[in-house]
């Protein structure tokens, strides 16, 4: 710029001698905008990363109520875990004993016959539908169907044999599982002793030698008794206080981590980010001003060269020199807030690489802490819903014999209920035909009758069909359970149940037996009465036979008597 403002000054120079300025002024203002717009580009960013960093804290926000949801949630059922521990620990107790009762209970072979008839038919059907399958494939499900008595009873022997020794193996410490397992010894040596027994009487027990307890255990193989005992134990042990309540306590400092307003809120940023604004709104003005001076620069050299009066030149470049020290300071004011924004930026970052890095780390031990949480409260909800099975295990010996007494109760009541319908409908019946009988036959001679509609209406009614049907056949799929199998149960069902296998009482027939009695001599009254109506009306048949016969006899006898006279009288004429 000095030589070009040395050049201009010398008196032999030229209009020409502004043009280098010119181009580097107007460089300058090219620098500016440039400048303007790197600067507008660092303000936007980091208004970008300000609403980045806003939705991590709303992230932050929901994983926070998410996580507290959950421990809120999880913290409600250990606490009622806790309170019912004991009840849980008195219904596994009370689970061994019925398992050692139900080990006693023989199981009714005529309680298995409907899964059996079902196993055949999916049997029959998979073979019809398999009909591809190879002859060796058919003749093993048929040597499957058609097993002798012989290897069906190993089979069973087999199966009470393998139970005991699933059961012979315990795996938990715990007094109240020694219990049960104490009452599965004792039952497992009941299987023993019926197992030996039964190898010496063979023709004096049944073939079907089954416990209540052997078929439990193979109803959900292998979640047998044993295995439901065993995991509630081992939830129990995995939920002891003393390994819960330590996570709690860092699920807690957790939370407390999560709500740190120190890191969540970044103070000052949004004044900060107002300043830049207000920056950015000056560095267009210094823009604009810059503009401004390239423009009345090139005014002015046009303005020199259309006058061409030299003695112009020298107020023309200083007045040049004067813009380009403006133009200077605008420039070295552009340069200080673009390092200004620089700054600014890099000191952002700088500050949300740290709070990312916290939320990384607060985020991932809120995961995996809700894993666990999840988990437990998992763990928590399948214990409860096994002690509601094992709740439901314990009432099983009680609940069979009760079935048991109920389903030959209602036999019993079904056999005596269909003998009282069958004689009050018989009796119902033939009183409800005979009425009917005599409606007809009084129809018949009342119906061309000129008082028919006019003196006696009505006399067309029909009484209403009651009991002259039989009864809808009801509770035809009970079990084939009969008296003797009772009686069988209270010969070998242990103490404990027998007091629930007592011969159950039905209710009183009496009153319904009187009313069928009273209905059958209300027929047999109906019956004599018809009888005596039909005597009166043979009787009256045979007087109406006689007259018609004396009538007869009477003009036989007048036609004699006339004809007597008048033939007399002819003669003697």
């Amino acid at each position: 710029m000095q030589v070009c403002f040395i050049q201009n000054s010398d008196s032999d120079c030229h209009f020409k001698s502004g043009t280098l300025p010119y181009l580097f002024i107007q460089e300058m203002y090219e620098i500016a905008k440039k400048l303007c717009s790197f600067c507008e580009g660092l303000v936007h960013d980091e208004h970008l990363q300000h609403q980045g960093w806003a939705a991590i804290m709303a992230n932050l926000e929901d994983c926070t109520y998410s996580y507290q949801k959950l421990l809120f949630k999880f913290e409600n059922a250990y606490s009622s875990y806790l309170q019912s521990i004991d009840d849980i620990k008195l219904k596994l107790t009370h689970l061994g004993a019925a398992v050692s009762i139900m080990a006693k209970i023989p199981l009714l072979e005529c309680l298995t016959r409907h899964s059996y008839r079902e196993c055949l038919e999916r049997m029959d059907s998979s073979t019809d539908h398999g009909g591809t399958e190879s002859e060796d494939t058919e003749n093993e499900k048929s040597a499957e169907v058609t097993l002798s008595p012989d290897t069906l009873k190993m089979n069973k022997q087999l199966l009470i044999a393998s139970f005991c020794k699933s059961v012979e193996h315990p795996t938990s410490d715990d007094p109240d599982f020694e219990k049960v397992n104490e009452n599965r010894e004792a039952s497992q040596y009941a299987f023993q002793d019926r197992d030996v027994s039964m190898e010496l009487n063979e023709n004096d027990l049944p073939s079907f030698n089954v416990s209540l307890l052997d078929w439990i255990n193979v109803q959900d193989r292998p979640n047998d008794v044993e295995s439901l005992v065993r995991k509630c134990f081992d939830s129990m042990s995995r939920l002891d206080p003393r390994i819960i309540q330590p996570f709690l306590a860092d699920c807690r400092q957790t939370i407390a981590k999560l709500d740190n307003q120190n890191m969540k809120a970044i103070k000052g940023l949004e004044d900060r980010l107002y300043a830049l604004d207000q920056m950015i709104a000056s560095c267009s003005r210094l823009v604009n001003e810059q503009k401004e001076l390239a423009q009345g620069f090139l005014a002015n050299q046009k303005r020199a060269e259309n006058l061409k009066d030299p003695s112009v030149l020298p107020d023309l470049c200083l007045s040049h020199a004067n813009q380009l020290m403006i133009m200077l300071t605008n420039h070295r004011k552009l340069l200080d807030i673009k390092q200004k924004c620089t700054t600014a930026k890099q000191e952002l970052a700088n500050n949300l690489q740290v709070r990312l890095k916290w939320c990384c780390f607060v985020m991932l031990h809120a995961d995996q802490d809700g894993e666990k949480l999840q988990a437990l409260l998992r763990l928590v909800t399948e214990l409860l819903e096994r002690v509601k099975i094992v709740e439901k295990l314990s009432n099983v010996p009680q609940m069979y014999c009760l079935a048991v007494v109920e389903v030959v109760r209602r036999k019993m009541f079904v056999k005596h209920y269909r003998e009282w319908a069958g004689a009050l409908i018989k009796d119902g019946k033939h009183l409800y035909d005979s009425e009917k009988a005599k409606r007809e036959s009084f129809g018949k001679l009342f119906r061309k009758s000129f008082l028919r509609n006019r003196l006696f209406r009505g006399l067309d009614a029909w009484p209403p069909s009651f009991c002259t049907r039989k009864p809808r056949r009801f509770d035809g799929e009970l079990p084939d359970i009969s008296l003797s199998d009772l009686q069988f149960l209270q010969s070998f069902c242990p103490s404990e149940v027998q007091p629930l296998l007592r011969v159950p009482i039905l209710c009183d027939f009496e009153p319904l037996h009187q009313h069928v009695l009273a209905l059958h001599n209300l027929v047999k009254a109906a019956q004599s009465l018809d009888e005596m109506s039909q005597t009166i009306t043979d009787l009256l048949n045979e007087q109406k036979v006689e007259l018609s016969y004396i009538c007869h006899f009477v003009k036989e006898i007048f036609y004699i008597s006339f004809s007597i006279p008048c033939s007399l009288y002819c003669f003697y004429k």
